[in-house]
């Protein structure tokens, strides 16, 4: 699975990083050239790649009142067999560098996928996963993984 991102700090416009840190969180976050989101953040968020850009979306869901999902993960096999179809779903790209799970880190080079969903004027942004290669369950010790962009 992906429980936390990094992100390249230069293709995020910082005015959008405001809706989702607060200043004392920005420095908390950034690393260097790489800014670090984890879904239990107060307010984590994925990056999305537009046409018009890079813009930051509300990672899954946990609040209780919206009805979407309760998870920051969309199950490949799930998207396959329309379960996500309700949200009008679209396959976006996720600029990642790394994720993390079980506090290990894995490079991303590539990027990730994401699953961007709406619910009237709601709009989340999930990871997708897939079962998890052999490599990637004995490194990293997770039965699911991301899947490269």
């Amino acid at each position: 699975m992906c429980a936390g991102l990094s992100f390249d700090i230069d293709i995020i416009n910082p005015d959008e990083l405001d809706h989702f840190f607060l200043p004392a969180e920005y420095d908390k976050h950034r690393r260097g050239d790489r800014v670090e989101v984890f879904f239990w953040d107060r307010k984590p968020f994925l990056p999305v790649e537009e046409d018009d850009g890079v813009h930051l979306y509300s990672w899954g869901n946990r609040e209780k009142d919206v009805k979407m999902p309760k998870t920051g993960w969309a199950k490949l096999e799930s998207i396959q067999d329309g379960r996500w179809d309700w949200l009008a779903p679209k396959i976006v790209k996720i600029p990642s560098l790394s994720g993390c799970e079980k506090k290990k880190w894995f490079k991303t080079p590539a990027g990730i996928k994401g699953l961007k969903v709406r619910y009237h004027n709601i709009i989340r942004v999930y990871l997708i996963t897939q079962k998890a290669n052999q490599n990637f369950q004995t490194k990293i010790g997770h039965d699911r993984m991301p899947i490269s962009h």
